[in-house]
């Protein structure tokens, strides 16, 4: 069987939670490939995971590529890689407006995207539709095996949005963490507290005595986690990360949360969403 070479430009919009799924697909695919990095203030965790993998890239600022002082080479595969802000995810619509706007960008210099993020909380946006519709270039999002959309990190780890449902209904009162979710664990849970922020610093010593809160931001976070009745960790291992790192940092998060991890006893991750998003996007520079 003659495999296909790939030839043109692949634009991947990411967001550092998706960033292990990328590297797992870099390094499976033994296709020679150039790779650049957009220079911006969102790329230390991708610079990060691609030095330990060993994978080479070259760092560049956006605006070197829109001038066309940086040009890519048509006749090879190459890859620009444009990390977003991770805090993104606790506003759908600076979201959706950011990686609209990012894709229409792109259009003159890429031949297909790669949607490395979740919709997070824009249940009806699908990304690759709203793409053809535009007459933008041809793109691919993760989804299940039946082609629903991947609503969130948690979705793409475990295989959609469907499946997604059937663990929220099995594990209620869980934190669900996965390799990434473990290492990005402050900013993630910084975006989603922006908005309680002055509210935390507003509460004097006498109000957290009264409500039970324990002083610092782990108090706080305890506090609010008890109020959405979690109990546990769910330990979700794709795979994706070196397992002892994984579980360091699993162990980090347990002692300042303080709750009780368990381990995935019914095997929901996988990488089914991963393996098909590279694939398509492959298949868009293989004509």
């Amino acid at each position: 069987m003659v495999t296909a070479m790939t030839k043109g430009t692949l634009g991947i919009i990411i967001c550092p939670m998706v960033d292990d799924n990328l590297v797992y697909n870099l390094r499976k695919d033994k296709e020679p490939r150039k790779i650049f990095v957009v220079e911006n203030e969102n790329n230390s965790s991708i610079k990060k995971k691609f030095s330990k993998a060993g994978i080479d890239y070259e760092l560049v600022p956006w605006a070197a590529i829109k001038s066309g002082v940086i040009q890519p080479d048509s006749s090879v595969f190459n890859i620009i890689i444009h990390p977003i802000n991770l805090g993104l995810h606790a506003v759908p619509e600076d979201l959706k407006e950011t990686v609209e706007e990012l894709a229409y960008d792109m259009q003159p210099y890429v031949d297909a995207i790669g949607f490395y993020l979740g919709t997070c909380g824009n249940y009806d946006w699908n990304i690759p539709a709203w793409c053809e519709e535009k007459g933008l270039k041809p793109s691919a999002m993760f989804t299940d095996e039946n082609g629903n959309l991947c609503h969130d990190c948690v979705g793409i780890n475990i295989a959609g949005g469907p499946r997604y449902n059937e663990l929220q209904k099995k594990y209620t009162g869980h934190l669900y963490i996965f390799p990434a979710m473990a290492s990005n664990f402050d900013e993630f849970m910084a975006a989603d507290a922006a908005n309680s922020a002055a509210t935390e610093e507003s509460l004097t010593d006498e109000m957290r005595e009264v409500l039970g809160i324990e002083p610092g931001r782990d108090g706080y976070l305890r506090w609010l986690l008890g109020l959405g009745g979690y109990e546990y960790i769910f330990r979700i291992d794709t795979g994706l990360e070196d397992e002892e790192e994984f579980e360091k940092n699993l162990q980090n998060v347990a002692a300042r949360t303080k709750l009780k991890i368990r381990v995935d006893p019914d095997g929901w991750a996988s990488l089914q969403p991963t393996e098909d998003i590279y694939v398509k996007c492959k298949s868009f520079l293989q004509n």
